[in-house]
């Protein structure tokens, strides 16, 4: 009866709820509910008509309020906690009674107060994953009230059927009311009879009271039933008709979960229960109806609400998120129709990651490791395609090469007539493993079959659209990337809209916050737009936004008022607001094309054309070719931003005042000038302007060389291009439209050339997006145990643990090495090694330690820490875990090739210990490479008597062929080098160009020799100075050391005639110490 009524009060109807409230019901502790879909929070308010007082800790008199309702026993709600609470109400959660008299008292801060034992005691908070402290949790009964798939496809069946079968809901909301009567009536019958029989004295038959009572509750009973039985009649009814919609409910239900998720990806991405009831009411209300036809209008409804939720949710994501989400939304629409392989999906999500193959790979030079790797992990699915995949690969290795040569490897044909038998996910899967290049096209197709091409291209954004979408309660929040501004399109729309003359604007940040009070006051009163601009820098302040936002009500507030906030991503703005605001993103053109237009459509034509006006024509033309030049080295500077560490080693968010304040002192140089100052204009620019956001020394010269294309001497000829294709150039001197023309002509889709980058380029660009969304598609995925005969996570953690445990060897024994290899003053290789195995020690002890916890933790002999699920997580996302990384050297590979490295390096420094110091040393094995380095140049200084100061190191590559080496009499042979962005060339002992889809490519041995500095041979205009770094993310931070966490050293290393550094440069080309995988 208790839970009916509760389920009245509009308590979700699933058990997870329905065991939350009786647990609170009988607890002795106050319930602190974690409630972000604020379920809890709309029953307590249900259950609590009368006197029920709703509080938070941001209110000044809270405290007060609170004191009247305990001693007025009258319940109290306090909502939207953070994940600290108040230390005033300890007295209150530990319940702190004591007796003064014959009277119950509590201490509430510095007042004593009666305590009423009718009050009651409730608490929410909206974050949907709290980390409350200890003390903290054993004071409340901590409840989860998030929404599950059942309670939320209950209450949209609801909402289905009340719309499209009104009567029937009608009935069925009357049937549970009366039916939670008729029980209750039944109940109180029988308690009544229980007493009267129980009060009773001598014989039973006596006793009229009791006789007549049995006599009239037995023909109420009676008619109850036979009502009971008739609303039992009428409720099979109901449900027969409400079964009918039960699939749109289920499909609908579970969607809300993948939009609800995306708050892990971006703090900005949140949605409310409320948001979505709407979207889904306006999908019923939009979707085509059919006429006697409930097939076709249950398809309607089910194709209406998943392209409206898609519509909407897409306009509030970052370009880089929404392909994601059609991804997500594929997916779990695949699991409802039960038409997905949950091992296949892991085994995409996991880019093919596993605990690695004793399979030998096939002789085939276009096949990298990677690859092969990958496809011994398919050979491991075992079912369908995959039966025997490594085998037949490995018999077909040269017909695959086609496919790894092709331009579109997915319109190929495969081998075996593969690609005609498999799934869209199993070609994914294959595109995976021999072209990753092309995986994103792989995942497109997955979404096209099963959604259609329209979840491929998301509707361009449209800000009117978007106003009309919203109400004078509803803030329009501009969730902003770097580079972007919306002001411009705000007052656009505000003209369009009368309401130019009818705006606030006020920047936030230190000291702001009373403005924007005093302007959001005024706007509610007067009808204004509101523009409340970067509200992540007045992250103190979005407490108050919050309350402004919810003392909003459209009976206070004047219908044209419109609060417009922007907002770069920030965990500090209020959640509420997110949710219930409307979100847009708002992010600057893609595309070098974009950037040339957006840069020329913001220049005025007037400035434009009396620039260089007074010091006549060849001034005017000089200004003209070269601010289009300065435009296009800021497009490229941007654009080169996408191709990773080839284009930055950091990404840098070069913004347009820095154009702009470039375009006025190219102007002022040269009309002050009668020569054009380049070396002036080079310096504002590139060490200046822009270059005072450059931190990274390899970024500095790359910016430095760049600029030296567009501030030129050359650049003034007609004939003068800026890339080999001849595609791009600053056109000769002419109108302001016909420049703009010009840049409309260029192709949308630019080409890595038009940087100085490779063609390869393109490919890391692909590769590194493909691992992004699966990455992050997989980080969104429940950790909870496979489907579909696949192995449940404790199989799999265990197995895991077991293999990484037999790799892995114990710690060395440093004192025995010490003693075999002691200190020796002519032999600092000693001490290296020695130093070297007390860090590899430190990090040994930690792998194991968690991996034997994690193996104890999955049979229930230890408890799960939040250390051991941060590496179980680790395990199962094949992802290096945050605990490993502290005690690690720096490594960018997942958890299965980074225990494989880890094993390699080990075995290196066993080697070294019973062998002795090896001929050649393998660079990537150090823990910290730069003590081997100055251990070699301080061996070579103590032999010849020399200042360690005065040496540098001397450079020479051995040739590849070259099988007979021995150990030099001067310097170290190093082997363990890959160069990315180009390659060795052996037969001409020189850097040339990569070959086509071969992105990384290993160097032979590497002499070093020292030398003297004052004495080098070497002839700086030959040699290329590339870079060695330990990870191919390049950037590092500066160690207590003084050395970067990842460059390691400078090589010098030839190049052809035909090649200058700058040409090197722009290529991005780098030494890396090892791979990412």
């Amino acid at each position: 009866v208790t839970i009916r009524q509760w389920v009245i009060d509009k308590l979700p109807n699933d058990q997870v709820s329905i065991e939350n409230a009786l647990i609170m019901s009988r607890s002795r502790r106050w319930p602190l509910m974690i409630d972000p879909q604020l379920q809890a929070n709309i029953w307590i308010r249900k259950s609590n008509p009368e006197g029920l007082k709703v509080l938070r800790l941001t209110q000044p008199n809270y405290a007060r309020d609170l004191e009247y309702a305990i001693s007025g026993g009258k319940p109290v709600l306090l909502e939207n906690l953070g994940e600290s609470l108040d230390p005033l109400l300890d007295p209150l959660l530990q319940k702190a009674k004591f007796k003064a008299g014959n009277i119950v008292m509590i201490r509430l801060g510095d007042s004593t107060i009666e305590f009423n034992e009718d009050f009651r005691f409730y608490m929410t908070t909206k974050l949907p994953n709290p980390h409350y402290t200890p003390e903290t949790c054993v004071q409340v009964t901590l409840l989860n009230f998030m929404a599950t798939p059942d309670g939320l496809q209950d209450q949209m069946l609801g909402i289905l059927v009340a719309r499209e079968e009104a009567e029937i809901e009608k009935k069925r909301q009357n049937l549970i009311v009366e039916s939670a009567q008729s029980k209750a009536q039944l109940k109180e019958i029988e308690d009544r009879i229980l007493e009267l029989l129980s009060n009773a004295q001598g014989n039973i038959l006596d006793d009229e009271e009791l006789i007549n009572t049995l006599a009239t509750s037995k023909v109420a009973s009676q008619r109850i039933e036979e009502r009971v039985a008739e609303q039992e009649k009428t409720q099979a009814t109901v449900q027969e008709t409400r079964e009918t919609y039960v699939p749109v409910a289920v499909r609908s239900s579970a969607l809300f979960f993948v939009v609800a998720d995306l708050c892990n990806v971006e703090p900005m991405y949140q949605y409310s229960l409320d948001w979505f009831y709407s979207v889904y009411e306006m999908a019923i209300a939009t979707a085509e109806k059919f006429e006697r036809n409930i097939a076709k209008r249950l398809q309607a409804l089910q194709g209406n609400f998943l392209k409206l939720i898609f519509e909407k949710t897409c306009d509030s994501l970052f370009e880089k998120d929404k392909l994601m989400f059609s991804l997500l939304l594929c997916f779990k629409s695949m699991e409802v129709d039960q038409d997905i392989n949950q091992e296949e999906k892991a085994m995409l999500l996991l880019a093919c990651g596993g605990v690695g193959s004793a399979n030998p790979k096939p002789q085939a030079d276009w096949l990298t490791d990677v690859s092969w790797d990958r496809v011994c992990e398919l050979d491991k699915l075992g079912r369908g395609p995959w039966q025997n995949f490594a085998g037949n690969f490995k018999q077909n290795v040269n017909a695959w090469k086609s496919v790894f040569d092709a331009d579109k490897p997915s319109e190929t044909s495969w081998p075996g007539g593969l690609k005609e038998s498999m799934s869209p996910l199993q070609r994914a899967l294959v595109l995976l493993a021999v072209r990753p290049d092309c995986t994103v096209q792989g995942l497109q197709e997955i979404i096209a079959a099963k959604l259609g091409r329209e979840y491929l291209e998301p509707p361009s954004f449209n800000l009117e659209k978007s106003f009309d979408d919203s109400n004078s309660v509803t803030p329009l929040i501009f969730v902003l990337s770097s580079g972007a501004d919306p002001m411009a399109e705000i007052v656009r729309l505000a003209h369009k809209m009368g309401m130019n003359e009818r705006q606030q604007s006020v920047s936030l940040g230190q000291g702001q916050g009373k403005k924007a009070e005093r302007a959001i006051m005024e706007g509610r009163e007067q009808g204004l737009w509101v523009i409340l601009q970067n509200c992540h820098l007045a992250s103190s302040w979005m407490g108050r936004l919050e309350v402004f936002v919810e003392d909003l009500h459209p009976d206070k507030v004047h219908d044209q008022f419109r609060l417009w906030l922007t907002a770069m991503p920030s965990p500090d703005f209020p959640v509420s607001v997110l949710q219930n605001g409307l979100k847009m993103t708002n992010e600057p053109p893609k595309g070098l094309k974009s950037n040339l237009l957006r840069a020329y459509l913001s220049i005025e034509k007037d400035w434009f054309d009396e620039a260089g006006v007074s010091k006549g024509e060849a001034c005017q033309q000089a200004f003209r070719k070269m601010l289009f030049g300065l435009c296009f080295f800021h497009a490229s500077i941007q654009e080169r931003c996408t191709y990773g560490p080839l284009g930055w080693n950091i990404p840098y968010q070069f913004s347009e005042p820095d154009r702009q304040i470039c375009m006025m002192q190219l102007r002022m140089f040269l009309e002050e000038n009668d020569t054009i100052p380049y070396m002036a204009l080079k310096y504002t620019a590139s060490e200046a302007n822009y270059g005072g956001r450059v931190t990274d020394t390899h970024d500095r010269r790359t910016i430095n060389n760049l600029i030296t294309d567009f501030y030129c001497s050359d650049i003034l000829k007609d004939d003068y291009r800026f890339s080999p294709s001849g595609a791009y150039y600053a056109p000769s001197h002419a109108s302001y439209e016909t420049y703009v023309e010009y840049i409309r002509s260029l192709p949308i889709n630019q080409m890595p050339e038009a940087f100085g980058l490779h063609a390869n380029a393109n490919l890391v660009a692909a590769i590194n997006e493909a691992m992004r969304i699966l990455r992050t598609a997989n980080s969104l995925m429940p950790k909870t145990g496979g489907g579909e005969g696949g192995r449940s996570k404790d199989t799999i953690l265990a197995e895991a643990t077991e293999i990484f445990l037999g790799e892995l060897k114990k710690p060395f024994d440093t004192e025995y090495v010490e003693a075999k290899y002691p200190v020796d003053y002519n032999e600092s290789m000693n001490t290296v090694l020695n130093q070297e195995l007390l860090r590899f020690n430190k990090l040994i002890v930690r792998v194991r330690s968690t991996l034997v916890d994690v193996g104890k933790a999955v049979k229930g002999l230890v408890v799960m820490s939040p250390e051991l699920e941060e590496v179980a997580n680790g395990i199962l996302e094949n992802m290096m875990p945050g605990v490993w990384k502290k005690m690690s050297y720096p490594s960018l590979k997942p958890i299965v090739s980074y225990v494989g490295d880890l094993a390699a390096r080990l075995k290196f420094l066993q080697d070294w210990i019973d062998k002795g110091a090896p001929v050649t040393f393998w660079l990537s094995g150090f823990f910290f490479t730069q003590s081997f380095l100055t251990g070699q140049l301080q061996n070579y200084a103590r032999k010849t008597k020399m200042e360690i100061d005065t040496l540098v190191w001397n450079y020479k590559v051995l040739p590849a062929a070259d099988q007979k080496i021995q150990k030099p009499e001067t310097g170290c042979l190093v082997y363990g080098i890959f160069m990315d962005g180009a390659r060795w060339d052996d037969v001409d002992g020189c850097i040339a160009e990569s070959f086509p889809k071969v992105l990384f490519c290993e160097m032979p041995h590497l002499h070093l020799t020292p030398c003297e500095s004052s004495k080098d041979p070497t002839d700086k205009k030959t040699v290329y100075p590339s870079p060695v770094y330990k990870t191919s993310e390049r950037k590092g931070t500066l160690s207590t050391t003084g050395h970067s966490t990842n460059f390691v050293m400078t090589v010098l290393l030839p190049m052809a005639k035909t090649h200058n550094e700058k040409y090197w440069v722009k290529r991005g080309v780098a030494c890396l110490t090892q791979l990412d995988d």
